[in-house]
């Protein structure tokens, strides 16, 4: 994954990312009956819903209102929460098809085509809007934005905000692929007990060895000099070896997953992520909000698996145009608020009519984004990867 033009509403809001990386369907070359994961599909629209939400800076309630006040401030102002979603659902995703679902693994230089040929094109797009019509950077930033690297060592887990400030997150995914890239050249099969050894290296060995200590607070890190050597440090990072995880054990011992069985798990995810929206502190959290995230992406993939789970056409539309979206969303909601005057707490209506006005821009936006910028680049990559 602050308000959309000021810093601290870009700092909560990442992704989606994240969420960010997964493909329109979950193809399943093992097993013909696993051939897409609609639910996968269906929570990146949610998670990407929720970081909209959260940028579009609405302000509900006021003292009068006590309810709507609740709702802005622990259910709108908590919707960074998406960005734990994507990573986690990144990590399943990656090890599901790059590994786990396939009778061979990826190739590495295939993976990592594809890979940049999904996330740069449409990024990179909305980095250049961005940057030309609202938020000019120098020539050194936005050569960083494309570059997907962070640019300080403070202000974790951000660690600089790209041209298109949610961008941040999508510096960890690359990093991701990176380690996933060099997991299938050494290991192959494998490739998962790579990814685990070397985020274990980052996050657990150097810091202790360079510090003495380990922290477990995304938003702390470790004062390492080097912006890149912060990020992969980071405790947030281990959001995608928990996607990982649950990958793995679903490969493992989906087949003994009853219909009980899998509304236990659902309920059990439904209610830790819902419950972690008011509870937890309005920072990022590895236990507060990954954990979570986790439970309830195992609910539903349980669900879905085991037939107890339809998921509506609509959110699995949603989750197609969800990376599309989850770029084109700060341009348009910075762009209507300089163009709307500022609004109070108590003018519900015209709260709620501005967040239509930036829901509806920026899903149109998303729409065009995907069919001619995302879409194109996908196939390229699948080209490019085969040749």
């Amino acid at each position: 994954m602050t308000a959309a033009g000021t810093a601290p509403a870009r700092s909560a809001a990442a992704p989606p990312g994240t969420a960010v990386s997964s493909e329109a369907r979950v193809r399943a070359a093992s097993s013909p009956s696993l051939a897409r994961l609609d639910s996968i599909q269906a929570l990146r629209g949610l998670a990407a819903a929720l970081v909209v939400l959260y940028h579009s800076g609405l302000t509900l309630g006021g003292a009068n209102a006590p309810v709507l006040n609740w709702l802005t401030h622990n259910v709108i102002k908590r919707g960074h929460v998406g960005v734990d979603v994507f990573f986690v659902i990144s990590g399943f995703i990656i090890a599901w098809v790059g590994v786990l679902a396939r009778p061979r693994p990826e190739r590495p230089l295939g993976f990592m085509i594809r890979r940049l040929c999904r996330l740069a094109p449409p990024y990179w797009t909305m980095s250049a809007l961005h940057a030309l019509l609202l938020n000019p950077v120098t020539p050194a930033a936005f050569a960083a934005s494309l570059a997907f690297l962070p640019t300080s060592t403070g202000h974790a887990p951000y660690y600089g905000y790209p041209a298109l400030y949610v961008g941040w997150s999508l510096n960890y995914e690359l990093a991701f692929y990176a380690v996933f890239a060099l997991g299938l050249l050494l290991a192959g099969r494998r490739a998962l007990l790579v990814v685990l050894g070397v985020f274990a290296l980052f996050t657990l060995v150097l810091p202790w060895w360079r510090f003495g200590a380990l922290v477990a607070d995304p938003t702390q890190g470790y004062p390492f000099a080097a912006p890149w050597l912060a990020m992969v440090s980071n405790p947030l990072v281990l959001e995608f070896l928990l996607g990982c995880g649950l990958a793995w054990s679903y490969a493992r011992w989906r087949h003994l997953l009853t219909p009980a069985s899998a509304l236990a798990l659902l309920a059990l995810g439904s209610a830790a992520f819902a419950l972690s929206l008011p509870m937890v502190g309005p920072d990022f959290s590895l236990a507060g909000r990954g954990l979570p995230a986790a439970l309830l992406v195992a609910g539903v993939v349980a669900a879905e698996h085991a037939g107890m789970l339809r998921v509506p056409r609509a959110l699995i539309w949603l989750g197609e145009l969800s990376y599309a979206l989850y770029l084109t969303h700060p341009t348009v909601i910075e762009a209507v608020k300089r163009l709307m005057p500022e609004l109070g707490a108590h003018q519900t209506a015209m709260q709620l009519l501005r967040f239509a006005i930036d829901a509806g821009l920026a899903l149109a936006l998303a729409w065009l984004l995907h069919r001619w910028v995302e879409l194109p680049g996908i196939a390229a990559g699948r080209r490019l990867a085969r040749g």
